[in-house]
């Protein structure tokens, strides 16, 4: 009679396969395969653009704004690193606003993590006009 391969085998099999990195048994959450550098830079972009318009929105100060700029800063997405984590994507992105005291053109500096499920705003300069 054949010999079924017990728990333990299977469970041998799954930690070589992780430990080698040729598959995990149950998948990986974190998985950066299916998405490209091109991809993960035009969703950072994106979510940096919503968190500026976010913040500018609900700024009580703010009388008008906009994601350009007048002065040359430019929209920028570069991929840093690939990890376990996610892919590291830094970011600049410009915008303006104007208050009764001030009209100001800058820009944002922002590091994102991405995976295949989630776009995360890591670290990043504080978008606070008021």
């Amino acid at each position: 009679m054949p010999s079924t391969p017990s728990r333990r085998d299977a469970l041998r099999f799954c930690g070589s396969a992780v430990a080698f990195s040729t598959a995990g048994c149950l998948g990986s959450p974190t998985d950066t395969t299916p998405v490209s550098n091109s991809d993960a830079e035009d969703r950072a972009l994106a979510a940096e653009a919503d968190h500026i318009r976010s913040r500018l929105e609900n700024a009580s100060c703010v009388d008008e704004w906009g994601l350009t700029s007048y002065t040359g800063v430019e929209t920028e997405a570069s991929v840093t690193d690939r990890t376990a984590e996610g892919i590291h994507v830094e970011v600049a992105h410009p915008y303006w606003y104007s208050t009764e005291e001030i009209e100001a053109d800058v820009g944002s500096n922002a590091r994102y993590v991405i995976s295949e499920r989630e776009t995360r705003r890591a670290d990043g300069d504080d978008v606070s006009p008021c």
